[in-house]
C-alpha cells in the first residue's frame, strides 16, 4: 500500500479496521417515544500504523497539524484531508534510528 499525505510519504505497515460513520442522535422523549436525527452523509477517516527509519518523515507530518492536504492511498485521492492530533510516534530502541507511528486522518465535508 502507497500512502501520501499532501505530497509526503506516510510509511504504512499496517492498515486499521475501516469503521465508515454518519451523523447520528437518537433522543428519548419524556413521552417515551424515540426521536431520530439522522444524515446519510458519510465520514471519511482513516488510521494507519506505519514504521519509518527516516524521522524526517514524521517531523514533516508533524509540520502539517491544522492543514488541509489530498490524502493519496493507492491510486485514490481524498482531498480537504487532515491529521487528526495526537500524532503518536515512539523510537523502537533508544538511539536505534526506528520509528513506529500511527496516524489518523479525517476528510471535511462541509
Amino acid at each position: 500500500m502507497i500512502v501520501t499525505f499532501d505530497g509526503s510519504p506516510v510509511s504504512v505497515i499496517r492498515d486499521t479496521e475501516i469503521s465508515v460513520d454518519s451523523p447520528f442522535k437518537e433522543t428519548t422523549l419524556l413521552s417515551g417515544k424515540t426521536y431520530i436525527q439522522a444524515s446519510p452523509e458519510q465520514k471519511f477517516a482513516r488510521t494507519f500504523e506505519c514504521y519509518t527509519e527516516v524521522f524526517s518523515e514524521i517531523s514533516t507530518l508533524l509540520g502539517k497539524l491544522g492543514s488541509s492536504g489530498t490524502l493519496v492511498i493507492d491510486s485514490d485521492s481524498y482531498t480537504s484531508c487532515y491529521i487528526v492530533p495526537p500524532l503518536k510516534y515512539k523510537e523502537l530502541i533508544m538511539g536505534s534510528g526506528k520509528y513506529t507511528y500511527t496516524i489518523s486522518f479525517v476528510r471535511h465535508t462541509a
